[in-house]
């Protein structure tokens, strides 16, 4: 067990300064420290900072209130880069008075009882709502298809209720872009930046993709799972993050790659760096994709069920 707690309460209670000041601090949220064994999941420990030192009427909201349900670091990890840590995002009412906001974004957003609940002891949005929220806060269109698929993922959100959750709002910022966005969400996306490479594949105008597709050869032998895939035309979309430079992977990848292609199928890789030039590669390989020899296709794709 463990506990949050400011430092001047810790001081009210008759601690020592010295004593305090030994105690636990916690990385990006100021003027609090832990007593007892902290979780192992430092994005927990930064959110029951954060409650801490939230202002009455503040809810826990965004990335925050993702890993309180359940999101995995492998799609938040708290950070912008890996290393720099995000403030917590707090929904506070707009009449809320001054306080200090150091490790904290705050939002004059108004979050109804209905969009509430309470998980773990955290006040936090609901699973809808959270989704909606790190949706239309997210910097990019192809970001927020990420977070979009995220909640799907993680089951914060499904079709159907979801969409009778957006249908009566109004006023919310972006709201608009996320209801065009609806559409396209998939709960197999095994990554953010594998989203963003969809979200450009719609935009390139190519059919639209299966997620994280089961590939078979003509033997019914499983091949590979690809990221994206137009079963058609047999373009297959890899989104190669850094995992993919480490050892042996670019060798295994090669190998990979080898056999799909020799199945008749054509690869757009995308790599960190290419990511400004994502539709361009991938209009380039699908006009590869129709010039192929179609009698040579060997690729089987079975129906996958998605969100």
């Amino acid at each position: 067990m463990f506990e949050v707690a400011r430092t001047a309460e810790l001081r009210s209670r008759g601690m020592s300064k010295r004593a305090t000041n030994s105690l636990l601090r916690v990385p990006g949220v100021p003027g609090v420290r832990v007593l007892g064994d902290p979780p192992d999941d430092l994005r927990l420990l930064r959110a029951r900072a954060a409650m801490e030192r939230a202002p009455a009427g503040a809810v826990l909201s965004g990335w925050a209130a993702a890993v309180v349900h359940g999101v995995t670091p492998r799609f938040l990890d708290g950070t912008t880069d890996g290393s720099t840590l995000k403030p917590i995002d707090l929904s506070v009412p707009a009449d809320v008075g001054s306080y200090d906001t150091r490790g904290l974004r705050i939002r004059r957003s108004r979050v109804p009882e209905s969009h509430r609940e309470e998980v773990d002891g955290f006040l936090v949005t609901s699973g809808p709502r959270t989704t909606l929220d790190l949706a239309r806060w997210a910097p990019t269109a192809g970001t927020r298809l990420g977070m979009l698929d995220v909640g799907a993922r993680f089951g914060m959100i499904q079709r159907d209720p979801f969409a009778d959750f957006l249908d009566p709002l109004g006023g919310l910022h972006r709201l608009a872009q996320v209801r065009a966005l609806f559409p396209h969400i998939s709960a197999r996306a095994e990554s953010v930046p594998e989203s963003e490479m969809r979200y450009h594949w719609i935009q390139a105008g190519l059919p639209a993709p299966v997620v994280n597709q089961p590939v078979y050869d003509r033997l019914g032998h499983f091949v590979a799972r690809v990221d994206l895939c137009d079963p058609e035309t047999g373009l297959v979309g890899e989104y190669q993050g850094f995992p993919h430079r480490v050892d042996l992977a670019g060798q295994l990848d090669e190998q990979r790659a080898t056999r799909l292609r020799g199945m008749n199928m054509t690869i757009a890789e995308v790599w960190n760096e290419d990511r400004p030039r994502t539709e361009a590669i991938l209009l380039e390989q699908h006009a590869e994709a129709l010039r192929r020899d179609a009698r040579l296709d060997a690729w089987i794709c079975p129906e996958v069920e998605d969100w």
